[in-house]
């Protein structure tokens, strides 16, 4: 074997050495990239509260009386939120300022996964309240959370609360199993003492939050 012809070989073998190890990397990568996706957090919306199904009477609105004051509500179907939507719910009330009206969902709203955010379908009309929803975590503790500190606009608007750290989700034992709640939402008429009494009018069409499935623990301790 001449010189020449020794130099070929070894430049053959170390092109194929070099090409196999890229193409090793290479799977290794896509192997990686792979088992990433089957570990990226899949969320979804789901629907909490549509107002299609559900019966609201005014025995689902309570305040404090303490002069002229009084509420309605009525499942409506002009005009809704979206193109897809049939009916909302239409809240009514009767006040001088700063009264709060709290509506009772007609139906346990139970969150069963971990959740993400709440979004609220409103139409406001410039009533300058404030809107709120009180939300019990996995502890049994509540926590009252502001949709819009003052409904100062006009028309359909949606409306997202992300919930933060505070609010406890996960459990304090993998696999077991605890829900949280929305308990109810309330308005909080403007303060005004030199107005009468004056009926408000405030509209809610889907609720909706963003949620994932919780983690479980798939370690068998059968050893």
């Amino acid at each position: 074997m001449n010189k020449r012809t020794f130099i070929a070989i070894l430049a053959a073998v170390f092109i194929s050495a070099t090409l196999y190890s890229q193409e090793k990397k290479s799977e290794s990568k896509e192997g990686a990239e792979a088992a990433g996706k089957q570990k990226m957090t899949v969320y979804q919306e789901i629907i909490l509260e549509d107002f299609e199904t559900t019966p609201y009477t005014d025995k689902n609105i309570t305040f404090n009386v303490t002069s002229d004051q009084e509420a309605r509500l009525a499942i409506r179907t002009d005009l809704p939120a979206y193109e897809k939507s049939k009916k909302y719910l239409g809240i009514k009330m009767k006040s001088r300022g700063g009264d709060i009206f709290i509506i009772k969902p007609a139906k346990e709203i139970i969150l069963d996964k971990y959740c993400k955010s709440i979004s609220f379908w409103i139409y406001g009309k410039k009533t300058l309240g404030e809107l709120s929803f009180m939300l019990q975590d996995t502890r049994q503790n509540n926590h009252k959370l502001i949709i819009i500190p003052t409904v100062d606009f006009l028309g359909w608007k949606q409306v997202t609360i992300n919930l933060g750290k505070r609010i406890a989700q996960e459990e304090d034992f993998l696999n077991q199993k605890k829900t949280m709640k929305l308990i109810n939402i309330q308005y909080r008429t403007a303060s005004s003492k030199e107005r009468p009494s004056a009926w408000q009018f405030l509209y809610l069409d889907d609720i909706t939050a963003v949620v994932r499935d919780r983690y479980t623990d798939k370690q068998s301790d059968e050893w």
